[in-house]
């Protein structure tokens, strides 16, 4: 183990680090900058104990990167209760509880840690109800299937083993099954139920963790021998005959029977079978997790149900105790937390990637993303946006353009005004980049916002000629800021007489919107907009800096 000691001094923003964590999420910041000031940073190796089970509890950690996996010894077999990833925190049982550790903890690889000692961790938790609630909600959360039960069948699922494989050209063949069974709606479902499974599985079993992403993917292949007529009834929750649910039920014994001829990926996933059980105490704990994931998402994917997400997790938790395991219960609540508030690992991930591959394509592109955010940020403030809607619109403006990716390069960035025909396939970015996060849980809402950032409030933008309050909030903020940087950045093909790229100056932009905003924009979001700009703080930190610009009279952006 290697310490840093006080993160101020080694200059890290440990403050917007420790804010970004799920359960300091709706803390004040005043909380958090108490957090920050008295944690240190620890670094361990692969394979480091960063505390064994027995050992007094001497402080709280926070995953700032890296994984570790929390561990108890069976004899020599090591039985792995659970798996933790960047944002995570542990260690707060023994010190709520004043008992020593339950179980050991080790590294997966080079992990950077915050430490908060107990003596600091006692203190700020008897000062702050808060802080002191949101640690019992963490303690709540441990919800290892390792503690809910006994017995060499179980623990052998637990205990460190080779992770089940698949050849990716045998699944990628299989899914085909899902699109002819149900379409794309089927597809969506059966990855979203494959993602969020196997994070759910790291609380719960991790050592199943394949097993049950493979299953999630494959859950509803079955379905390719019901009628499309009752595949639709099901899908969309209306009544079954007693002949049409009996057949319905069928479905996963479909399934695994046509798996079968793999007698590795049948073996793996079997438990698909027991999915029409009524109780999770007559199934596989892999079952029991796949059935309550996609019991969940079938009632929120908007290709099903559509319900509203509180409203179906009002529902799996009234089944829970009989239909569903209240471990499982409580694993899909704190993992669809996560993904809501795009705090899963994968998630932040896939957004860097997307970033780095748009420098790539096109730095100019991702640099007026990054200036467009500075404006959406600041009309966000003004309009007195939460602090999830905050992320989403700092998010959607990083990523608005991604689509752009598709676009050949000599449209993108034509020295001049663009064909009609162009325009045709610049117009289809918004849809390019939302696309990007169909499959990703917890991304439609941020899906939604960059599909529409193109949509004017008379009905006359694009993709999908959406007006007024049809557009989302989020998007209507940044229709503004776009065009802003549009006007006050400069752009490739437009040249001035000396032969340099030409923008406008702030006071041109806004006497240029001014006279767009019959129609274009949000009239009250243009109002706060064009207080900012008249404001000369508010333009503070949002100069070019290398961003790109469009011409609204030939848009490309």
């Amino acid at each position: 183990m290697e310490t840093h000691g006080s993160t101020a001094e080694k200059g890290r923003d440990l403050l917007r680090f420790i804010s970004s964590i799920p359960i300091f999420y709706s803390l004040k910041s005043e909380i958090l900058e108490a957090i920050a000031s008295k944690c240190q940073v620890v670094n361990y190796g692969p394979d480091e104990v960063i505390f064994a089970e027995g050992d007094p509890g001497d402080s709280f950690y926070m995953i700032e990167e890296g994984h570790v996996k929390v561990v108890r010894m069976d004899g020599e077999a090591e039985l792995v209760m659970a798996m933790l990833d960047p944002g995570d925190g542990f260690g707060e049982m023994a010190l709520l509880v004043g008992q020593p550790r339950s179980a050991t903890v080790k590294a997966m690889d080079d992990v950077t840690l915050l430490r908060l000692m107990a003596s600091d961790f006692k203190k700020l938790t008897l000062e702050n109800d808060e802080l002191l609630i949101q640690m019992n909600r963490l303690m709540a959360q441990r919800v290892s299937l390792l503690d809910a039960g006994s017995g060499e069948e179980l623990k052998a699922k637990f205990r460190a083993a080779p992770r089940f494989e698949m050849d990716p050209t045998l699944l990628d063949l299989l899914l085909r099954l899902n699109d002819a069974a149900g379409g794309k709606g089927q597809l969506e479902h059966c990855k979203e139920t494959a993602i969020l499974g196997r994070e759910m599985s790291k609380s719960l079993c991790p050592m199943v963790s394949d097993e049950v992403f493979y299953a999630g993917y494959l859950h509803e292949i079955g379905k390719i021998a019901l009628p499309s007529t009752l595949v639709q009834k099901q899908r969309k929750g209306e009544p079954l005959t007693d002949e049409e649910e009996a057949q319905y039920q069928r479905i996963w014994k479909n399934a695994i029977r046509i798996l079968k001829p793999d007698r590795g990926l049948y073996e793996a996933v079997r438990f698909l079978e027991y999915m029409d059980r009524e109780s999770y105490e007559q199934m596989p704990l892999e079952t029991q997790i796949v059935k309550a994931t996609h019991e969940y998402l079938e009632l929120t994917s908007p290709h099903y149900r559509g319900m509203p997400a509180e409203e179906a997790m009002g529902v799996i938790r009234r089944g829970a105790g009989t239909r569903y395991n209240p471990r499982v219960v409580a694993a899909l609540e704190k993992i669809v937390e996560k993904f809501n508030n795009l705090k899963v690992e994968k998630q932040i991930k896939f957004i860097r990637q997307m970033n780095i591959a748009l420098d790539v394509k096109d730095n100019y592109t991702l640099r007026h993303s990054y200036h467009v955010r500075v404006m959406a940020l600041k009309i966000g403030g003004a309009v007195k946006l939460d602090r999830r809607q905050m992320d989403l619109l700092h998010m959607a403006c990083d990523m608005h353009d991604v689509g752009k990716i598709f676009v050949p390069a000599e449209i993108l960035n034509a020295p001049r005004k663009l064909t009609p025909e162009e325009f045709d396939v610049m117009k289809r970015h918004p849809v390019f980049s939302a696309e990007f996060f169909e499959d990703m849980p917890g991304m439609r809402e941020l899906q939604q916002i960059i599909r529409h950032h193109h949509e004017r409030f008379d009905g006359k933008g694009y993709p999908d000629g959406l007006k007024g309050e049809q557009i989302p909030l989020l998007s209507r903020v940044e229709v503004v800021a776009d065009v802003w940087s549009a006007l006050t950045t400069p752009r490739v093909y437009r040249v001035g007489a000396d032969g340099r790229q030409k923008a406008y100056s702030p006071e041109e932009a806004v006497e240029i919107m001014d006279r767009m905003q019959p129609g274009h924009f949000d009239p009250e979001i243009f109002t706060v907009f064009t207080d900012l700009v008249r404001d000369e703080k508010a333009l503070e930190g949002s100069e070019w800096e290398d961003a790109e610009m469009v011409d609204v009279e030939s848009p490309h952006y």
